[in-house]
């Protein structure tokens, strides 16, 4: 895994995606994480996904 603009990502979002990619991903060891949209953006290959938060809690994932 990788980080961009890390310092712009709140450690425990950072945590909460590095978990859902473990649990829902676990075949995908390398991919890139960065601060997006009101969103930590996440990509790998092609695929990029969205990870929205609220109060500190994942409320969406979207995939592109």
């Amino acid at each position: 895994m990788r980080i961009i603009d890390g310092d712009k990502l709140n450690e425990f979002e950072i945590i909460i995606v590095q978990d859902y990619m473990a649990k829902h991903r676990p075949d995908i060891t390398h991919y890139t994480m960065a601060p997006g949209n009101e969103c930590i953006w996440v990509w790998y290959g092609q695929i990029n996904e969205y990870f929205i938060f609220h109060d500190g809690k994942l409320v969406d994932v979207q995939i592109d």
